[in-house]
């Protein structure tokens, strides 16, 4: 599935293959292709098709697009 970014927001990505988490910034309009969607109240954890799991997206801040 598809998931758009609606505002500018920085999150943490656990790079499950380097076993590290990182900073990222994610910017309006990006587009991730996301595998997995773990929604837990206000946020998501989004998992990649690389493995890259994205922590603490708030729910708010995203929508899944066709």
């Amino acid at each position: 599935m598809k998931v758009q970014i609606k505002k500018d927001i920085l999150v943490e990505v656990e790079k499950t293959k380097l076993n590290e988490v990182w900073d990222k910034q994610l910017s309006r309009w990006d587009v991730l292709n996301v595998e997995k969607m773990d929604v837990q109240g206000k946020f998501a954890f989004l998992t990649t098709y690389d493995g890259d799991i994205y922590l603490n997206v708030p729910r708010e801040n995203f929508e899944v697009v066709p």
